[in-house]
């Protein structure tokens, strides 16, 4: 997201070797928490393509690329091995808030 949860992602990123990616970057943002990290940041401007079609045809060769990749097993989400349920989901918000997640965390809604 953008705005005041992208400046608190800028300060939130683990020191070194992270990343953050955002789809809704514009504003004025300070980059600053980033390099006291040695972190990183992408921006992945969707928006204006979707809206005025221009430069659509780039981005479904985009997902065209993404498709070929995960058909052929090369894309791989990074999921953390713990599940959760609706009941449990209040350990999956704990192990996010303490950063000890490893990938993205799976609550199964029944």
């Amino acid at each position: 997201m953008g705005g005041a949860t992208l400046d608190a992602s800028f300060a939130a990123v683990r020191h070194y070797t992270r990343h953050v990616v955002s789809a809704l970057g514009w504003g004025t943002h300070s980059i600053a928490p980033l390099s006291f990290r040695g972190a990183t940041y992408s921006g992945v401007f969707t928006l204006l393509p979707m809206l005025t079609g221009r430069g659509r045809e780039n981005h479904g060769a985009i997902m065209a690329e993404a498709t070929a990749l995960a058909d052929k097993g090369l894309l791989k989400p990074l999921v953390d091995p713990r599940r959760f349920t609706l009941e449990t989901v209040a350990n999956a918000h704990r192990i996010v808030e303490m950063g000890d997640a490893r990938g993205k965390v799976v609550v199964d809604v029944a």
